[in-house]
Order: structure tokens, then sequence, then C-alpha cells
């Protein structure tokens, strides 16, 4: 179940709209509840990286034999790694979505005042969220992103995935072998890249 389900079903039977019972504090307890998240999933990852550097690094002048089932195990934690990726990336749009959220309800009063409020409140809260999980507002101020507001309807998220093979682990082993790279320079080649790095938003 997803935050938007979440959040509407925690305020369930209410008369008002849900997104006008809900408080900025509590939307400030969840953001804080998914960011523990995050940090952990973060963690994990880490881990796993380091994991694969390691068996790297003990098959450096190992037989071909010994190369091939060192490199499936590498693929093994590589396919762990990006499906804890593709979680870290959904929690990252959740993050954007949730902070934004809070932003539109701090400023709940002007966009009443501006008829965005009325549009805002009929969305369904999935739909609502995943439009809040693409945009970026320029900055704190109301006015400057008024238009961004407007805008983020209709929008659609675009996914990215990250593909590595056998044969691209063997081709660094053999360029650590011939001298063409140290065991160090290829860390960063095999680190599997988070494709959307959030930044930090209040």
């Amino acid at each position: 179940m997803g935050i938007g389900s979440r959040i509407k079903k925690a305020l369930g039977g209410k008369e008002k709209p849900w997104i006008e019972t809900i408080t900025v504090e509590e939307l400030e307890r969840e953001l804080m509840q998914l960011d523990n998240q995050i940090m952990m999933l973060s963690r994990e990852i880490e881990k796993l990286e380091k994991q694969k550097k390691d068996l790297f690094q003990k098959g450096v002048g190992k037989s071909d034999v010994e190369k091939i089932l060192l490199a499936e195990k590498i693929k093994d934690i590589d396919m762990e790694v990006k499906m804890k990726l593709r979680e870290y990336n959904r929690m990252m749009k959740q993050r954007r979505a949730l902070s934004n959220l809070i932003r539109l309800k701090k400023w709940e009063a002007r966009l009443k005042e501006k008829g965005i409020w009325e549009k805002i409140k009929s969305l369904d809260t999935d739909k609502l969220m995943k439009m809040l999980s693409d945009v970026e507002f320029v900055d704190k101020s109301f006015e400057d992103n008024v238009d961004k507001i407007n805008e983020i309807l209709g929008k659609e998220l675009e996914t990215m995935e990250i593909d590595t093979g056998t044969k691209e682990i063997l081709e660094l082993w053999e360029k650590v072998e011939k001298a063409e790279m140290t065991p160090e320079s290829v860390e960063e080649k095999l680190s599997v890249k988070i494709e959307e790095k959030e930044k930090e938003v209040e």
C-alpha cells in the first residue's frame, strides 16, 4: 500500500476530504518515518556493494573457472542491489511527494484564493501523490510556484533500470591483470548507480 493509500485509509470515515483533514504535523511524522526507512535501505545497499567489491578483489589472478563462478556470485548480488535500488527510487519519489504535499498544505489558504485548491482536493489520493512525486518547486515561495502547481496535473513518471553482465566483469578482471587498471579504480564501475538521487527538500 502506497503512502497515499495509507493516508486515505487512516482518514477514512471523515466528512471532509482527506487533504483538508490531515495536518502538516501528521505529514511531517510520516516523512520522518520514510526517511528512517530510506536510511536503512541505503545501508543495506552499501553493504551489498562492498560484498561485490570484495568478490572482485578475490578473483584477481584466479583461474578462468574460478573467475566465472565469482562473476556469477557478483551478478547475484548485483540483482539484489537492483531490486533494492528500485525500492529506494520508489521511496525517494514518495519522499518528494510528501515534501511537496507538506508545502501545499502550508499554502492551502493562498491556493484557495487562486481557485486551485478545489481542483487539488478533488483528485484521487494516489493520483495526486504520483503527480507530486514528479515536480520540483523552485524555492519556498508560493508565488514563484503557482504555475508549477498547475503543471503537475497529468504528468507521467519515467523509470530507468541498469544492466550489468558477466562479460563486463570478466573484462574488468582482464584489465586489472594487465595492469591497465587497478582494483581500486574499478570500484566505481562495479557500483550500481542510483538513477534518481533526490535533493533534500524541506
